[in-house]
């Protein structure tokens, strides 16, 4: 099981760019840390990003 994704992981795995990916780290929607210069995005911190995103109907989705 994976406990970190790379910024080009993460963008992989969403379907998103960096500058997307940028965008919600740099106005607090998904946090990140980071390891010497490398900037990691923790696995539960990704799934809760995910979660927190608006369905079609402008929800909260469930992640589920």
């Amino acid at each position: 099981m994976k406990m970190t994704y790379s910024v080009a992981e993460a963008c992989q795995l969403l379907s998103v760019g960096r500058t997307t990916l940028y965008h919600a780290i740099k106005n607090g929607e998904l946090q990140v840390a980071k390891i010497g210069r490398r900037t990691v995005i923790r696995a539960d911190l990704l799934r809760a990003f995910v979660d927190g995103l608006p369905s079609k109907d402008g929800s909260a989705s469930s992640g589920k």
